[in-house]
């Protein structure tokens, strides 16, 4: 009972009542990329600083045989493939979205100059105390100052982060940051069908706006096959294994605090459905029959 008792009084405490019915209402306010809970963990089991799918070599390799090592290395050659595409080896690069700094160090590795940007608290902390050489900006692309990157950047790189961007916004200001002839190299998802999980572009649509902003697609790899294997090792641990323990979690608890569980079991279900769609999201079939995920060049033109 001891355990139970301060839950009762947050819910009859009126003060308490209150605070709880604005939380809740307030959280589709906080913005996520200012201190993303997600991208912090992922950082902390994937100990490489890439927070990308990461690239196989070989897409025919089951989940069942895939290491955490096998992990780094996908996400270690997904970087490789883009250092590879920069032309311009004199030129600063600016690292769009650049998630724990994986990237950073190895544009550091080949002397090249790396510039980072990422809105994340988690993120610009670190890598402002593991690259102090570097400069960094702590916002959003869209809220990059202008004034100071007028066509400076040799290269631009969107690694996952083009997902992120508003179009209508960030198009133009790529091309007003970029020098002549500057290159961006953009790697991420684009949605296809229809499905139920909404992130990404669609894709149809990007290469309609991207007519009108000063950008030619030079290159283009369909990589969706390479980067499956890291979704459907997701998917085997949160299916075979997640889903178990959530399931014998709820079961220890109803046994050893049946108060507690009675008093808050009303939330399972939604717990449950959530891990569900989180699921489906993984899940390597869904994903490949609606979305693509693309490897692509851009080169800039005169608008």
């Amino acid at each position: 009972m001891s355990q139970i008792r301060p839950i009762i009084k947050k819910v009859v405490n009126p003060f308490e009542l209150v605070k709880i019915i604005k939380l809740q209402r307030n959280r589709k306010k906080v913005e996520r990329v200012r201190d993303d809970a997600q991208l912090k963990l992922y950082s902390q089991i994937l100990k490489g600083d890439f927070l990308h799918y990461g690239y196989f070599d070989d897409p025919t390799i089951q989940p069942e045989d895939i290491s955490l090592n096998d992990i780094y290395r996908a996400q270690h050659r997904y970087a490789e493939l883009l250092v590879e595409k920069i032309k311009n080896s004199d030129g600063q690069v600016l690292d769009i979205g650049c998630g724990m700094g994986g990237l950073l160090k190895l544009l550091q590795d080949k002397n090249l100059k790396a510039v980072a940007l990422t809105p994340d608290n988690t993120q610009i902390h670190y890598i402002s105390g593991k690259y102090p050489d570097i400069q960094n900006y702590h916002c959003k692309f869209e809220d990059i100052p202008l004034a100071e990157n007028l066509n400076r950047f040799g290269t631009l790189i969107t690694s996952e982060s083009l997902q992120y961007l508003d179009l209508d916004r960030s198009l133009p200001l790529l091309h007003k940051i970029s020098k002549p002839n500057a290159t961006w190299i953009a790697c991420d998802y684009f949605r296809i069908g229809d499905g139920a999980e909404k992130s990404g572009h669609y894709w149809n649509s990007f290469l309609e706006k991207l007519k009108t902003h000063g950008w030619e697609l030079k290159f283009e790899q369909d990589i969706t096959p390479n980067i499956l294997p890291t979704i459907a090792y997701v998917h085997l641990w949160g299916h075979n294994i997640g889903l178990p323990l959530f399931q014998f979690a709820l079961e220890k608890l109803e046994v050893k605090q049946p108060g507690i569980y009675y008093a808050i079991k009303n939330i399972f279900p939604f717990i449950k459905q959530k891990i569900d769609k989180n699921l489906i999201t993984v899940n390597p079939q869904i994903f490949a029959e609606n979305k693509k995920y693309k490897l692509m060049v851009f080169e800039k033109i005169a608008v």
